[in-house]
């Protein structure tokens, strides 16, 4: 599984905490039901409020809990958050998350500088949202 943690800037000068995940093909399939079932959408047809819930334990991303508490997904291990990540979370109190398709996230991201890892990262992202191969909904963010 791959996890990031993105804050994303918003038309009007705002900011939303994002999480991006791409599980493998053995995984994607049951990953997708769950996000459908808690009320995830295929982007770009908008970015509903869900059932899914963002667990952050101690500054620390811990779990995705979707289909009403019945499923969560986890990095292993739990993923420090970012202040300005945590701080987008808490003002909106809800956490943008994105799922996308096997094989989405750029393969080669290693050799680049952080600056160019960001770009990239980020146009196979919007490539993903542009294209309706990502699912995406608002998530309430449980912070503690």
């Amino acid at each position: 599984m791959l996890w990031a943690l993105v804050v994303r800037e918003i038309d009007d000068d705002g900011v939303v905490a994002e999480i991006v995940v791409e599980v493998d093909e053995g995984h994607y399939g049951s990953l997708a039901v769950d996000a459908w079932e808690s009320g995830f959408v295929v982007a770009p047809g908008g970015t509903p409020t869900t059932t899914a819930v963002v667990q952050v334990r101690g500054g620390r991303f811990e779990r995705l809990v979707l289909v009403g508490g019945r499923e969560a997904w986890e990095p292993k291990p739990a993923m420090e958050a970012p202040p300005a990540w945590l701080s987008a979370a808490a003002e909106a109190g809800g956490v943008l998350v994105t799922v996308m398709l096997p094989g989405t996230w750029p393969p080669d991201l290693a050799g680049l500088t952080p600056d160019r890892q960001a770009e990239a990262f980020e146009d196979r992202l919007e490539e993903a949202r542009a294209t309706g191969t990502v699912l995406q909904g608002i998530a309430t963010a449980d912070l503690q």
